[in-house]
């Protein structure tokens, strides 16, 4: 059993892959533009979510006062 634990056929290596990759100003810009309309575009879909919420819950989050 102990020469299963320590088969010679096996090894492990770590390898490190370093790769250099240039932006320019423009590339940036629209990546800044892209993120930031992705941004909006979830902000209002949950905005529009908390508004239908809201609505929906309309009586029960405003009671009648003379109940």
């Amino acid at each position: 059993m102990r020469e299963a634990e320590q088969d010679p056929t096996t090894t492990s290596k770590t390898v490190t892959v370093t790769e250099t990759v240039t932006t320019t100003d423009a590339d940036l810009a629209n990546q800044l533009v892209a993120d930031a309309t992705k941004a909006q575009v979830k902000y209002e879909q949950d905005d529009e979510r908390a508004d239908g919420w809201g609505k929906d819950s309309f009586p029960a989050s405003d009671p009648p006062q003379n109940y």
